[in-house]
């Protein structure tokens, strides 16, 4: 069937994954740079750099695994099978 929802990890979630990638990168880079060495902003904004590249490299994982056929036979959803009962 065409109309079948997808099956797999929700885009919505990974997408959660990578927002919180980038916000925790910056904000650890933050507290290193004004708790910890008391520099600003080197620490900053290397790790908002890391983080995107952390965050690019998810959502190309994501998309990857979005573009995959479904193998036949194999259904991700427990209790389906296809058939009739």
């Amino acid at each position: 069937m065409a109309d079948r929802p997808p099956t797999g990890p929700r885009p919505t979630i990974g997408l959660m994954v990578v927002g919180s990638e980038i916000v925790s990168f910056t904000l650890l880079g933050l507290f290193l740079d004004l708790v910890v060495f008391n520099t600003l902003p080197g620490f900053t904004i290397g790790l908002t750099v890391l983080g995107f590249v952390a965050a690019f490299t998810q959502l190309v994982r994501m998309a990857r695994q979005m573009g995959k056929p479904a193998e036949p036979g194999k259904d991700e959803r427990p209790g389906t099978s296809g058939g009739s009962a």
